[in-house]
């Protein structure tokens, strides 16, 4: 590499870690074990890798580089080449911005790693990125993790510089009152927890501003144009067809695919629908219901289907935005975010770990559907206390797991 394309790299590398802060940083940071030789980043496009990654690398006492793979120069450079004229100037910590852009990112990366042993590479790639699909045996060197939006929580700091406690679902069953008078007025939380639902998810949302939803639009747009084109090698056709099956999934809630109807509805074939929701779940842009009993195929039909999150809902026909909508997607999301197993249950709506049956609803909603189903809890919203075996939906937003 010239040392023109050597200085302009380092130059471009160096005004990004600059440009970054770290006076807010996400809970996953204490999670990742950066002392590992190997780090992928998934997760879905505006949910924070990058900065996340810049922030390490604005800590690490260790000489470091970002690289952005869809640079131009890559288009015609070898990224092992890359590294290593960076090594020979004593470089050891590699930041990969966007690797599934990269052609046989694979084998390039196990090269890389097999060739320079104190050599530490961070990655980040779309949540749908799979380390067993490349042509390299990564899976034994890589450790891997999913980073998903802003928890209530983090939110909570980003926004207002508070932290708020947390508690295990166990703990909201028996500690709810003690949780309701410590938190909920002393945190304002039914009007934060409003505003989170709406534009609070994705970091992105503070220089956005009225613009947020408008430009989350656009980022998940962008994920089936390029991120999935670029991993699952679709084309223009498939990608159409993409964007009018998740259109459909907006408009109708969480809801209970009849695949055949949605094939004749979109004119695709019923192979083509499962693989497509299947596609738009892997980019974490959807979520997917299932029961235990059910194989994890993507050719096996869900039992329900729900937007990600619920700032995706407003951004997608914020008009169609209704009460029933809202609650379940945000319940499921903040199951899943509290690191909870969430299936399928024979009554109900949810059921987690194995262990607890829950019913979402509103302020009047009662047991008569959980009937004879044990460890039945209901999920109230619209209500400020809870109550044996009843919990308050904003209380969900403050789960973790044991």
């Amino acid at each position: 590499m010239a040392s023109t394309d050597l200085e302009r790299l380092l130059e471009i590398s160096k005004l990004r870690i600059d440009g970054v802060s770290t006076a807010f940083i996400r809970e996953i940071y204490r999670v990742i074990e950066w002392n590992s030789r190997l780090i992928l980043l998934k997760g879905c496009r505006g949910v924070g890798k990058t900065y996340l990654m810049l922030q390490h690398l604005k800590m690490s006492d260790k000489k470091s580089v970002f690289f952005s793979l869809d640079h131009i120069y890559f288009l015609t450079n070898r990224l092992s080449d890359a590294i290593g004229d960076m090594y020979k100037e004593g470089y050891r910590v590699f930041a990969l911005d966007e690797i599934h852009k990269y052609p046989d990112w694979s084998i390039e990366l196990k090269n890389i790693y097999d060739s320079y042993a104190d050599v530490k590479l961070v990655v980040t790639s779309s949540s749908a990125l799979n380390i067993l699909a490349g042509s390299g045996d990564l899976s034994r060197r890589m450790d891997a993790y999913l980073m998903r939006g802003l928890s209530f929580p983090e939110y909570m700091v980003y926004e207002h510089g508070m932290l708020l406690p947390t508690y295990t679902f166990d703990e909201m069953l028996t500690d709810f009152d003690a949780i309701y008078e410590s938190v909920y007025h002393t945190f304002d939380i039914e009007k934060r927890f409003r505003a989170y639902l709406k534009k609070g998810y994705y970091p992105f949302y503070k220089e956005a501003g009225n613009k947020y939803h408008e430009r989350l639009a656009a980022v998940v747009l962008q994920v089936i144009d390029s991120d999935m084109a670029a991993i699952f090698n679709i084309d223009y056709a498939s990608a159409r067809q993409i964007k009018k099956l998740l259109a459909l999934i907006s408009r109708l809630g969480p809801f209970a695919p009849n695949i055949t109807k949605l094939s004749r509805d979109l004119a695709m074939s019923r192979n083509s629908v499962l693989t497509y929701l299947d596609y738009l779940s892997e980019a974490g842009i959807i979520h997917i219901l299932k029961s235990e009993a059910k194989s994890d195929s993507a050719l096996t039909k869900p039992d329900k289907v729900f937007m990600e999150n619920t700032n995706l809902l407003h951004a997608f026909d914020r008009t169609l935005v209704n009460t029933g909508t809202l609650r379940e997607t945000f319940v499921f999301n903040a199951l899943v975010l509290g690191g909870y197993n969430v299936s399928t249950p024979a009554k109900g709506d949810f059921m987690i770990d194995n262990a607890y049956v829950l019913e979402v609803g509103g302020p009047n909603k009662d047991f008569h559907q959980l009937s004879g189903m044990p460890n039945a809890v209901l999920i109230k919203e619209g209500t400020a206390k809870g109550a044996p075996n009843i919990l308050p939906m904003w209380m969900l937003a403050l789960l973790k797991k044991g």
